[in-house]
């Protein structure tokens, strides 16, 4: 280390390694990424032109003196703020209906939740706080999301009362997760160190069945144990207990609420006798009981994490802070994205996540959009281009003017999309549900008979106490609970690696039932990037004078055929005629000019006024090109016929033909025309291929095939083939760019590769395997486990160690689904 270079911010020592920054010719030198950044946007908010002068001005000398920026090492520790958080900083997003009724939404990381009774009772315990209106915590992903009226509620009221049933709320992004896990680890660890001591003690104590021990001795060894163990129960329990009363309060009862009943009974009845002078003590087995609680809990939160990696990566894709210009910030200020609106100006540099959908202005460079399309490769960018949010830039710096931010950014919208998905219930969860709210009741009845019956059969009450211990812990339904909600993570996550957004996640399961498969034509087999290759115009009229009247019919149409038109007329410098009283239709679009009818449309659409109209052109059709005619008539006649040009999309032919050799069925419809979509269809080797379909017509199309008893999955436009992805038993929209919100499909491929269709249907099979094998080892656990207790061949030990262990079956068995689909 070279001992004379300082942190050109806080002056502390760097090494070699130092962060750097070059500004003014001159490279600047940071110990760490924090003191670079703070560096920047200060430098920029002090308004000092050079900076060399950055410390000299006044900003600087305010921060050093409030502590933001440390003199010395000695001014790193860290130190406490009693400032609260500001208001606006509490809630994220505001949903349609909470807008409607006055409500604010908030979204919150919970950690402790151990069952799906947690989640259970959060919902019902934060529904009775005045204020808040609707409540949804998911246990499978630890979040919870709320809506309240900001004048009744606040987010710290609700984050206190999660706080007070035993878990820790906070807001999403917050370093709280980190701090919690240490505190946990520390619980169990302090717990463990007490339950070695409690466990050799025992060990002494016990002797005094084979051996006389003298009061003395029976007073010496019961009475350190019992204060261990009533430490262990106080410290290491708390958090299992605050739960319990939760959920004994809500008569919703858990893991927790067995361990409890089972840990307070053997301690009680310890206590009792201790005061007897007896040695028949089991505060051993009180105080393994919440330590291995508390181990199982460790180890399975750390497996859990892995489940959950990549959807929190996922998650964390959105960035804080964009580098926003404005007239007094040409060059951009760092402020929170939660400010960036629509038509905003930004900068984005490299190793940056771009914070919103936008134009880019200004920059050549390339960029990775794995995160939104699963697939790892450097796409180039420059000025005129689109650029989506959640991409990381590789290289290059980009001045972007912003179109869709926050919520209505594409990263917002898939964001919110899965939170969606994961908050939503198979059928046979929800069946698992009903189950465990009657499952626990009659374990605690079972485990009270069994005790009685131990008592009239002529058993000591210590020994029945521990057999009806030993069914109490054995039955909890831990890993009957979490069964379905990890399998579900799991599949929504790797789904969205593959870059595959999941919407409704009963599209697992349809998946797998699915038998027949049905596409939409243009911008799903095909690219849809349609381009005009040659207009042919009839006699009289001139071509000047059609282009113009055609701009000017569609001049208020986004369609891709329209804008195509639009774009040649202005290449061709010809000004929009003035068009009267448009209308749109499903396969056209028609207006009046000067008096006189014009049409644009489909064949059949130009048919209605024109009984004779010559048949398509011929076009030379190949694996690569493909061709499509649109009409268009003016004052009844025939004036022009527009040659549109299309691509199939990489690996569509392989698709279909892996479909047809996997058993489906495939079948092609499109709102071309006939001829060209039959050409296609002998193109891909689909047989039944129909064209001149409206969307409506689709959606008949699939009814039939539903009807003749096959389970069909409709692959086609979000937007333009609502009707047919409705009517189908499985949607699976090919994402064009439009709005996520409005696509009616059950899923989308985000990169348009028809390709993704065959990932899903191999990843829909082992996440359907993964919940019957997690629901199959539930239920075996449950059905061996009970019996043998009920026998009295365990322990109470050996119990809680068994019922840990079915739970990290389970979760290890949806661990093999991400290893062995990762391998696939």
């Amino acid at each position: 280390m070279h001992t004379n270079l300082t942190c050109d911010l806080c002056s502390l020592p760097v090494d070699d390694n130092a962060f750097t920054s070059v500004l003014t010719r001159k490279t600047y030198r940071f110990c760490c990424i924090g003191c670079k950044q703070v560096f920047h946007m200060l430098w920029e908010a002090s308004d000092a032109g050079d900076p060399e002068q950055f410390k000299e001005t006044e900003l600087f000398e305010k921060c050093r003196d409030m502590g933001i920026i440390p003199s010395s090492e000695n001014n790193l520790s860290p130190k406490e703020s009693n400032a609260s958080v500001p208001f606006a900083n509490n809630f994220v997003g505001i949903s349609q209906k909470a807008a409607l009724e006055h409500t604010l939404a908030l979204n919150l990381k919970v950690a402790g939740m151990w069952c799906l009774a947690c989640a259970w009772v959060l919902e019902e315990m934060l529904k009775k706080l005045p204020g808040v209106m609707e409540v949804s915590c998911n246990f499978s992903t630890d979040r919870l999301r709320c809506e309240y009226n900001p004048i009744k509620s606040s987010p710290d009221q609700i984050i206190s009362t999660i706080n007070r049933l035993g878990y820790r709320a906070a807001i999403p992004g917050d370093e709280f997760e980190t701090n919690l896990k240490r505190k946990e680890f520390i619980r169990f660890a302090f717990s463990a160190f007490l339950t070695a001591n409690v466990m050799m003690l025992s060990f002494a104590l016990y002797s005094g069945f084979i051996i006389r021990l003298t009061p003395a001795a029976v007073y010496k060894l019961s009475w350190p144990i019992f204060i261990l163990t009533s430490i262990i129960l106080v410290y290491g329990g708390a958090p299992i207990y605050r739960k319990a009363w939760a959920g004994l309060n809500m008569a919703v009862f858990g893991m927790e609420t067995l361990i409890t009943i089972g840990a307070f009974s053997a301690y009680s009845y310890s206590t009792f006798n201790l005061f007897a002078g007896s040695i028949h003590l089991f505060y051993d087995t009180a105080a393994m009981l919440i330590t291995l609680t508390l181990l199982g809990k460790t180890i399975e939160r750390k497996a859990l994490d892995s489940i959950h990696e990549d959807l929190k990566n996922f998650f964390s894709l959105k960035p804080n802070k964009v580098k926003r210009c404005s007239q007094e910030s040409p060059n951009g200020r760092y402020v929170s994205t939660e400010v960036l609106r629509k038509e905003d100006v930004f900068m984005i540099e490299t190793d940056e996540i771009v914070p919103a959908d936008g134009l880019i202005l200004e920059g050549t460079g390339s960029v990775d959009e794995s995160s939104l399309t699963g697939e790892a490769r450097p796409v180039k960018k420059s000025a005129g281009n689109r650029i989506r949010s959640g991409t990381l830039i590789l290289r290059g710096v980009y001045r972007v003017r912003a179109e869709g931010v926050g919520e209505n950014s594409t990263l917002g919208q898939m964001i919110s999309i899965m939170e969606k998905a994961l908050q939503q219930k198979a059928p046979l969860e929800g069946k698992t549900d009903r189950i465990l709210r009657f499952f626990v009741p009659m374990i605690l009845l079972l485990a009270a008979a069994t005790g009685l019956a131990c008592l009239l059969s002529g058993f000591t009450f210590g020994n029945a106490l521990i057999r009806s211990v030993t069914v109490l812990v054995i039955a909890c339904p831990c890993a009957l609970g979490i069964a379905i909600p990890i399998a579900r993570v799991a599949g929504i996550s790797l789904a969205e690696k593959k870059g595959i957004l999941v919407r409704d996640y009963s599209a697992f399961e349809q998946a797998v039932k699915t038998d027949a498969f049905v596409f939409d034509k243009t911008g799903t087999l095909t690219k849809g990037d349609w381009s005009i290759l040659d207009v042919q115009i009839m006699e009289p009229f001139s071509r000047e004078q059609i282009l113009s009247v055609a701009a000017g019919l569609e001049t208020y149409s986004d369609h891709y055929i329209a804008a195509q038109i639009k774009r040649h007329a202005e290449k061709n410098s010809l000004l929009p005629a003035a068009v009267e009283q448009v209308r749109c239709y499903q396969n056209g679009v028609s207006g009046l000019f000067k008096n006189k009818a014009v049409k644009i449309g489909s064949k059949d659409f130009i048919l209605e006024d024109l009984p004779n109209i010559p048949i398509d052109p011929a076009v030379e059709n190949t694996s690569e090109a493909i061709q499509s005619t649109v009409y268009m008539s003016l004052g009844n006649q025939l004036c022009a016929l527009f040659i549109f040009g299309d691509v199939l999309r990489d690996k569509a032919s392989e698709t279909v033909t892996r479909l047809h050799d996997r058993g489906y069925g495939v079948a092609l419809v499109s709102g071309d025309g006939d001829q060209t979509t039959r050409m296609i269809g002998k193109i891909l080797s689909i047989k039944n291929a129909s064209g001149g379909q409206q969307p409506r017509d689709k959606a008949f199309f699939i009814r039939d095939l539903q009807k003749d008893g096959n389970r069909v999955a409709m692959v086609g436009d979000g937007v333009n083939d609502a009707p047919a992805l409705v009517q189908a038993d499985l949607a699976i929209a090919v994402h064009s760019g439009s709005h996520l919100g409005k696509e009616a499909a059950d899923i989308t491929l985000m990169r348009g590769s028809p390709e993704q269709i065959l990932d899903y249907l191999d990843l829909a099979k082992l996440v359907n395997q993964k919940i019957h094998q997690n629901l199959l080892l539930s239920f075996l656990y449950n059905t061996i486990s009970i019996p043998i207790a009920l026998s009295g061949l365990l322990t109470p030990l050996v119990a809680v160690s068994a019922m840990l262990l079915s739970s990290l079956s389970v979760i290890g068995n949806t661990l093999l689904l991400k290893r062995r689909y990762k391998d696939s």
